[in-house]
């Protein structure tokens, strides 16, 4: 719009809707210059790069017909709003701030899901980037799709927040021989606001001007 105001612009004012509607963009050129534009002073942490995904709602509510527009509302508690979704991964760039680098971000089409696409990104973003890396995400990020993707990786780990009356469970005891049946899938549950037992591992470390304390239990796995 500003461009068809100005006095070397002699073309007709249809021509600004012409080039909006017949206009392209090379978005995969585009993503590729993301990563180039990441500070090469960015922190990490014992040696790893942090990077974070997460989705961001774009609302379009009067835009009725907009392609592939879908409903917003992630819980019950949100009110119910139309418009697009993105799947962002950035680098976090320093410890404190708010300030990140975005690598990639693609919109999470009505066929496909945040935690879909997050995996197909994240894959992605292991193949370009060999370095030791950590993943962190919210408790959205916690279901199979995002999770398995970690197991064949080797230098991309994943610290994803689980939710608080979650359940996990340990491995089931062996079947005697001879006995009929299937094996059992899951031992008992560990129920991560009342954990039964000690952990397996604790540490307790200064980070910044706090004290952080990890446990870790291991040899539990989902449902």
């Amino acid at each position: 719009m500003a461009l068809s105001e100005q006095k070397p612009f002699r073309r007709k004012f249809e021509s600004v809707y012409d080039g909006l509607q017949n206009g392209e963009m090379d978005i995969g050129e585009i993503l590729s210059l993301l990563p180039d534009c990441v500070p090469e002073d960015s922190e990490t942490i014992a040696g790893y790069k942090v990077y974070a995904v997460d989705a961001t709602a774009n609302e379009h509510e009067e835009a009725e017909t907009l392609p592939d527009r879908s409903a917003l509302k992630s819980s019950q508690s949100e009110p119910l709003r139309y418009g697009h979704k993105y799947s962002w991964v950035v680098r976090l760039i320093r410890r404190g701030t708010s300030w990140v680098a975005p690598v990639d971000v693609e919109r999470i089409s009505t066929e496909s899901t945040d935690t879909k696409l997050a995996a197909v990104q994240v894959q992605k973003l292991d193949l370009r980037d060999g370095q030791a890396k950590v993943i962190v995400a919210d408790s959205r990020y916690q279901d199979r799709q995002c999770l398995n993707i970690f197991e064949q990786f080797q230098r991309t780990f994943s610290l994803i927040r689980l939710r608080g009356n979650g359940v996990l469970y340990e491995e089931p005891k062996r079947k005697p021989k001879g006995s009929l049946g299937a094996p059992r899938k899951h031992g008992s549950s560990f129920k991560l606001n009342g954990a039964h037992r000690a952990a397996d591992r604790e540490e307790t470390f200064p980070l910044g001007e706090q004290t952080v304390r990890v446990q870790a239990w291991q040899k539990l796995h989902f449902d």
